[in-house]
């Protein structure tokens, strides 16, 4: 008896459920490949819309649906897509297909979770040029599988976290009734882990708000540490809410504003001597930020610079001596030593008639968060590096029109919503 020849078909093309393949068409000229199915008996119909059973046939129209790359020719899926009215819609409908993505009806599931994987380590505009994909289908699917993963995901439980907020948007992008804290984000970062567990709108408190209203009381209790900047609308949030945290001031924006103070210092100087002369060339332009600048960080030149600027005014050189004392405050080994530092630099500022830092020395003496730092040496360093990721993602992207999406890309970047997280919890989901 003659046996009956058949096709091969890969295993890569048997995982389209609810079809059997027909046959593979190869086209060597375009290294295309076409992966041509039919149905199976006896499948089931169900509702794109609603998921309901489908009833009586209406009509059918052949879909062509991009695939992942094999040998790197182009896949394309071709199939009949059935009609049938939906008893629940009181409509006709397309039938449910699983492995087609539902925000881009030409494009399989297996090419979508690629596409967002791809966008996890370099730009989707990136990703559309490598995988010959239209840029809007790309953006669409990484949203909408960014969605999905949301839908899984569970907040970390934290005992010491950073609070910041990022630059989002423009003015320009103002819309009615917004103020200017509605163009951030609030970022929240495990200070254990590195990672961000959380982005929500605006810098207000009720972002922060938000967050521990998910997370719940229980949670809530645990937090031990809260490390932000002089916002009082996150204080206020954490006091509000977590009984048992303590809020310390970040090291980075203390130094920040320390700095800002410091440099008022510096124009009331040069405008009491001649800012058009020698002495204007020497402590304006590119050398008026060498002098907020730690000395040991200043290269060779710098302190040369620095070293003559001093020589020539002697409340420049006071106002060096005050700035290196106060990087020293905080290695200080107990806050008692940090409370004599502080009030070292409080008197030296006074004496010499420093206005910028003498104000703000002394309105931080009175804030219990700043001195909390040296009972849990804590800073939210950390989120100021996860700001320069976002920045970056920011500037890859050309911006961000649509703020949901920009959050969840943040989440993907520099927090759990990525294939080396989110598919393991996503796996013990459907396995339980």
């Amino acid at each position: 008896m003659d046996a009956k020849g058949s096709t091969y078909i890969p295993y890569v093309f048997r995982s389209f459920q609810g079809f059997v393949v027909l046959d593979i068409k190869e086209f060597q000229k375009n290294q295309h490949m076409q992966i041509h199915l039919e149905k199976e008996k006896g499948k089931t119909h169900l509702c794109c819309v609603c998921g309901s059973k489908l009833g009586y046939y209406h009509d059918r129209y052949p879909v062509e649906a991009r695939h992942m790359k094999v040998f790197n020719w182009t896949v394309s899926v071709c199939f009949f897509r059935e009609k049938r009215h939906c008893g629940r819609c009181k409509k006709v409908r397309s039938e449910w297909v699983e492995w087609i993505c539902p925000t881009s009806p030409h494009m399989t599931m297996e090419l979508a979770w690629w596409i967002n994987r791809l966008s996890e380590i370099t730009s989707v505009l990136a990703v559309s040029k490598l995988e010959s994909v239209d840029k809007m289908s790309c953006y669409g699917v990484d949203h909408y599988i960014l969605k999905r993963l949301l839908q899984g995901y569970q907040i970390p439980e934290v005992t010491h976290i950073a609070v910041d907020e990022v630059y989002a948007r423009s003015p320009k992008q103002q819309e009615r009734g917004e103020t200017r804290d509605d163009l951030f984000l609030t970022v929240i970062v495990d200070l254990k882990t590195h990672k961000v567990i959380w982005v929500a709108d605006s810098r207000r408190k009720e972002a922060l708000d938000e967050f521990f209203k998910i997370i719940g009381n229980e949670a809530c209790e645990r937090i031990k540490v809260v490390a932000t900047d002089q916002h009082e609308g996150y204080s206020a949030s954490v006091y509000e809410y977590c009984k048992n945290a303590v809020v310390v001031l970040d090291r980075f924006h203390l130094v920040q504003n320390f700095n800002e103070a410091l440099n008022e210092d510096r124009k009331d100087e040069l405008n009491n001597i001649d800012p058009e002369g020698q002495m204007g060339d020497l402590m304006n332009g590119k050398y008026r930020h060498k002098f907020l600048t730690k000395a040991e960080n200043r290269s060779v030149s710098d302190r040369k610079h620095i070293e003559y600027v001093t020589r020539l005014n002697k409340k420049m050189f006071q106002l060096e001596i005050i700035k290196e004392h106060f990087h020293k405050i905080f290695d200080a080994p107990t806050m008692l030593d940090a409370q004599v530092m502080l009030a070292e630099i409080y008197q030296w500022s006074m004496d010499i008639h420093a206005r910028g830092v003498f104000q703000w020395i002394r309105n931080i003496l009175k804030d219990p968060r700043f001195w909390n730092y040296f009972e849990n040496r804590f800073s939210s360093g950390v989120i100021e590096g996860t700001n320069r990721a976002i920045k970056g993602l920011k500037w890859q992207a050309y911006g961000y029109k649509n703020m949901e999406y920009f959050k969840l890309k943040i989440m993907q970047k520099v927090g759990y919503l990525n294939s080396r997280f989110a598919l393991k919890w996503m796996y013990e989901i459907k396995t339980n």
